[in-house]
């Protein structure tokens, strides 16, 4: 009876043990409908499915929230293990110290090496690797086809192209080309592929890359009329808008317009081409990175991450919720080769640049708006406004 009564009592502690052993790992994310939320539940569903020794608990803050939610959990201590944000975010992030150094993780991982630069960058601070990217996405040109073709005009690839398309385009009820120019981030989001198309960059805003791009938009909407003064004012949602009213007959937008495109039943054909660039063929990263909260399960969250990340567990998730894939080996998937409209938003991500510029990206977007809203609007000289923005902006810079 002894010695049944030892076997009783090793049996409990053993399940006591396991009961002990079990892991919770807290993720936050700003995912609160749609596709992103299904393809998030999914994911975890999985994970857990997997290691049943672990249970993610998941929390969705708005897109408006999160970045000082998770500001705010750093300055206290009380982190989520797991986080998903906004790319531009990334470095901010980890300079208040708010993300995990993943460096001698990912130095060791079968992924390393196999995303494209432009997604990798965003992950990147001080020489130290914070995060893994998810799904990226970038804008391109969209167009109306029958009016492209009734006026005997390809999809421009190159800015005289443009500037030549958008004029034949232009009548008294119809912008020839539309875009954000908004003085916000959104407006940033358009105008820094212009800089960078003409080999220009934001260390280096003073220089007559940035002056060119400058003085072309200002030819296009002050000289020719073929970008109406309203883009001024415009988010992304209203130039699209516009471009479904028939009232322009080309824009810059992302793929997340492409659901309110096909439901809308337009009376037209709509296609995408690459943007138009001055010689270097560019476009601007969108999308969220993976990263760890400085905290006590770093390690268990990198399983997590790295287990998401994997190309298995990552395609499901990226085809649920409309993403482009950041990695180099799943490029050739026939969820990107298949449909012409989601080739062509791949190959802008394949060289799409980050807005990877350091903590202060914030005030940079800020004043390169002001600059450009300056030159569209307040008349001041792009060569002035260049200058000027750039006696500003290097301080910000890393």
């Amino acid at each position: 009876m002894k010695h049944i009564k030892t076997l009783l009592l090793s049996g409990f502690i053993f399940v006591m043990a396991i009961a002990q052993a079990q892991t919770t790992l807290t993720w936050w994310d700003y995912y609160t409908d749609g596709s992103s939320n299904e393809a998030m539940n999914n994911l975890i569903t999985a994970y857990q499915a997997a290691h049943p020794d672990v249970t993610i608990e998941r929390t969705s803050i708005g897109f408006g929230d999160l970045k000082s939610s998770i500001l705010q959990a750093a300055a206290t201590g009380t982190m989520p293990d797991i986080v998903i944000i906004d790319n531009p975010d990334h470095q901010a992030m980890a300079a208040q110290g708010a993300l995990a150094d993943l460096t001698p993780y990912i130095s060791e991982w079968d992924g390393n090496g196999q995303y494209y630069d432009g997604p990798w960058s965003s992950t990147i601070f001080d020489g130290k690797n914070y995060g893994v990217p998810y799904g990226s996405n970038a804008t391109t040109l969209y167009y109306n086809v029958e009016l492209l073709q009734e006026a005997g005009i390809e999809p421009p690839k190159s800015w005289d192209e443009l500037r030549t398309a958008a004029q034949a385009l232009t009548t008294p009820d119809r912008s020839g080309f539309c875009l954000s120019l908004i003085n916000t981030e959104e407006g940033t989001f358009t105008y820094l592929p212009f800089l960078w198309g003409n080999g220009g960059d934001i260390p280096d805003l003073g220089g007559e890359a940035n002056v060119a791009a400058l003085t072309f938009l200002n030819a296009m909407m002050n000289e020719d009329g073929s970008i109406p003064k309203d883009a001024l004012n415009w988010a992304q949602g209203d130039v699209n808008n516009q471009f479904m009213a028939g009232k322009c007959a080309m824009q810059i937008n992302g793929p997340w317009q492409i659901p309110g495109l096909t439901a809308a039943g337009l009376d037209f054909t709509w296609n995408v081409s690459d943007w138009p660039n001055n010689g270097s063929p560019t476009s601007i990263l969108g999308g969220e990175n993976f990263a760890a909260g400085a905290g006590d399960n770093v390690e268990a969250a990198w399983d997590v991450i790295s287990w998401v990340t994997s190309p298995e567990n990552l395609l499901p998730a990226l085809i649920t919720s409309g993403y482009i894939t950041s990695r180099q080996d799943l490029a050739n998937d026939p969820t990107f080769t298949e449909d012409p409209v989601t080739v062509v938003f791949a190959n802008q991500v394949a060289v799409a640049k980050a807005r990877a510029y350091g903590p202060n990206y914030p005030e940079i977007s800020a004043e390169i708006m002001n600059m450009v809203q300056g030159v569209l609007a307040g008349g001041v000289s792009p060569k002035d406004a260049a200058a000027a923005t750039a006696e500003i902006v290097q301080p910000l810079l890393p």
